[in-house]
């Protein structure tokens, strides 16, 4: 049986989990990686990865800690959401399990294209196609994790229903996650069947970003904060 107490310890879990993957990621992401890459120039991105090697491990280290925190989160929101619906709690713990599963080769590629930048084996022995595979393995991670996130989105918008069923979270935290969810799946199968949004690009980034930051900010701080409501919490759960 899980109990309320259980429930809320559950859910804050999951509410701190979600902050450390927004610091680590944002961290890794924003500040360390994307400043590295210079769109159409192989060359100077591969230069860039090999003069910043020891803070770009520690980026793909944190990408790690993110993949990790992420099953703790599937795992405590299973626990907290379980009473409302066992069998959609589950499917929504597999989808988030997927996504981290898929996510691992994504962070694969940036070993792979620290390796092509730096690995005196490679650069010696390719040589000008060395930078070439660097550009082309970092470039794989911002595709590659485009793509993984719509199994995301499909755990968001199952998570997003779940907790709207649940009635001890506000619905309106499930729906804003929900669309969340709907904004990653847009994008990930967007970015497959279109390439590129073209003139299009930063506004449709722009509402993608601001949808999952509002959605998945909200239901972050509602479970630090709130967890669940425990005089709404299922008796018999």
């Amino acid at each position: 049986m899980t109990t309320a107490n259980v429930a809320q310890a559950a859910a804050r879990i999951a509410g701190f989990g979600y902050l450390a993957i927004f610091v680590l990621a944002i961290l890794a992401n924003f500040f360390v990686l994307q400043p590295l890459g210079v769109r159409g120039d192989a060359d100077a991105t591969a230069a860039n990865i090999a003069a910043a090697a020891p803070m770009y491990r520690a980026a793909v280290a944190a990408f790690m800690l993110v993949l990790i925190a992420d099953l703790i989160v599937g795992w405590a929101l299973f626990v907290a959401l379980r009473p409302a619906c066992a069998n959609l709690a589950l499917l929504v713990l597999i989808f988030r399990a997927a996504y981290t599963v898929a996510h691992i080769s994504v962070v694969l590629a940036l070993l792979g294209a620290l390796s092509f930048a730096t690995a005196p084996a490679l650069t010696e022995g390719l040589g000008a196609d060395a930078p070439v595979l660097a550009y082309h393995f970092f470039a794989s991670h911002g595709l590659g994790f485009t793509v993984t996130l719509i199994f995301f989105g499909v755990h968001l918008v199952l998570l997003g229903a779940l907790i709207a069923r649940a009635g001890y979270m506000p619905r309106v935290i499930g729906w804003l996650a929900s669309l969340a969810g709907l904004a990653y799946l847009g994008d990930g199968f967007g970015t497959i069947l279109l390439g590129s949004y073209g003139a299009y690009a930063e506004p449709v980034t722009a509402i993608v970003i601001i949808t999952a930051l509002v959605g998945e900010a909200a239901l972050m701080l509602w479970l630090i904060v709130w967890g669940v409501n425990k005089a709404r919490f299922p008796a018999n759960a």
